[in-house]
């Protein structure tokens, strides 16, 4: 039976992520550090990934923090975030997905090098969206746990809301986390952007091309809108995108865009 090699440049994100969160057994880790610590791409994406880390510890610390989350819509996000990856074939070592690890100093590059012969088992079944799904998550929970408001308007002048809303209400000026994680895995649109291909068609017109990971219907500044999340620039990042009802080609509707986590 043919053996594989362990994984050179350039790494998938996919890899690098299950890396920094400590996702892989030991004896994987072992393997892949020392390539992944001469390649200096590699090393960069994982310092940014221990950047996105530090700043979401330091919201939780906040001291002007308004609103933690919910206790029920963090259970719920957890249960989310759990049902994303099947729970067979995941070794025991691995950690779970939403647990983020502390900053870890880098592995020396002088670590001793490692057969080409020795197999990787990482666990082939997983896919690109669910993982994504997953990476966001996590930090929403985490910059959501801390209640951190994230401001839509483009003067910065807006005032923080003073309540936290509830459904049915106008959601003002302003997105929090807490707001954007409730359209996480849903896709309850009414109206014209019901379809997946209308929510598509109205975020290539706002000149998006990104993964959906969750839609609703929402009350924002005084009128009917829609809350798309979407996939951001780079994990963990999503991006919030709150359009008119009636977005689509030709007509991008935007009323917010706001980058998360």
């Amino acid at each position: 039976m043919a053996t594989r090699s362990v994984p050179q440049p350039p790494f998938t994100p996919e890899l690098l992520a299950d890396l920094h969160a400590d996702n892989v057994t030991s004896a994987q880790r072992e393997q892949l550090w020392p390539a992944v610590s001469r390649d200096p791409e590699a090393v960069r994406y994982l310092d940014a990934l221990d950047e996105v880390t530090t700043e979401l510890r330091a919201l939780g610390r906040d001291e002007h923090i308004i609103h933690s989350m919910p206790e029920d819509v963090a259970a719920r996000l957890a249960l989310f975030i759990d049902e994303l990856e099947p729970p067979e074939e995941t070794p025991a070592e691995n950690a779970t997905v939403h647990q983020l690890s502390p900053a870890r100093a880098r592995e020396s590059a002088s670590a001793a090098e490692v057969s080409g012969t020795v197999p990787v088992v990482l666990d082939e079944h997983r896919r690109g969206r669910s993982r994504w799904l997953a990476a966001a998550a996590a930090a929403i929970v985490t910059v959501a746990g801390a209640g951190a408001w994230f401001s839509t308007s483009f003067d910065g002048d807006a005032p923080a809301p003073t309540a936290q809303p509830t459904p049915g209400n106008d959601w003002g000026d302003d997105l929090s986390a807490t707001m954007a994680l409730s359209a996480l895995g849903r896709n309850n649109v009414t109206g014209s952007l019901a379809g997946p291909e209308a929510l598509e068609r109205c975020v290539r017109a706002n000149g998006l091309d990104r993964t959906v990971l969750g839609s609703t219907d929402i009350r924002f500044q005084g009128g009917n809108a829609v809350l798309i999340l979407l996939n951001g620039p780079q994990p963990p990042k999503i991006t919030a995108l709150v359009v008119g009802t009636g977005c689509g080609t030709g007509d991008p509707q935007r009323k917010a865009l706001q980058d998360i986590g």
